[in-house]
């Protein structure tokens, strides 16, 4: 599993309303992952926005929408590629890319990122999920 914090590159960028973006259901990421989990606790700093479902697994699910650059999101791919291998998403976003061993999945969407960790969930369930996020 990969957690990505952000960079210090991202404390430069205007402040913008991703605090107004809604944090999805708990119905729509539920149906999306197969998960039992209650309705998020949402976090708003200013510039991201980070949305934590608690269910009955040790780890909660989170899906956080970020400002993003294309830099600084193809920097923090490269970096989790040094420490075990990516795969590319296609057709998702402007680029995505998650852990080949699953539990992340990471889409830049041109300003923002939609980053989500969910632990022992396969990629194609995270890629269904951000489908219908985005």
């Amino acid at each position: 599993m990969f957690v990505l914090a952000a960079s210090p590159a991202a404390a430069t960028m205007n402040a913008s309303p991703i605090s107004k973006t809604p944090c999805p259901s708990a119905a729509v990421v539920n149906a999306a992952l197969g998960q039992k989990n209650k309705a998020p606790a949402a976090t708003t700093t200013p510039y991201a926005k980070i949305c934590t479902y608690k269910g009955t697994g040790i780890v909660p699910t989170r899906i956080t929408f970020q400002e993003d650059t294309a830099a600084t999101f193809a920097a923090g791919e490269k970096a989790a590629a040094a420490v075990g291998p990516v795969v590319k998403v296609p057709n998702l976003g402007k680029s995505a890319w998650a852990p080949k061993s699953g539990g992340g999945l990471y889409v830049f969407l041109g300003t923002e990122s939609l980053r989500m960790v969910s632990p022992l969930t396969p990629t194609t369930k995270l890629e269904t999920l951000a489908r219908k996020i985005i």
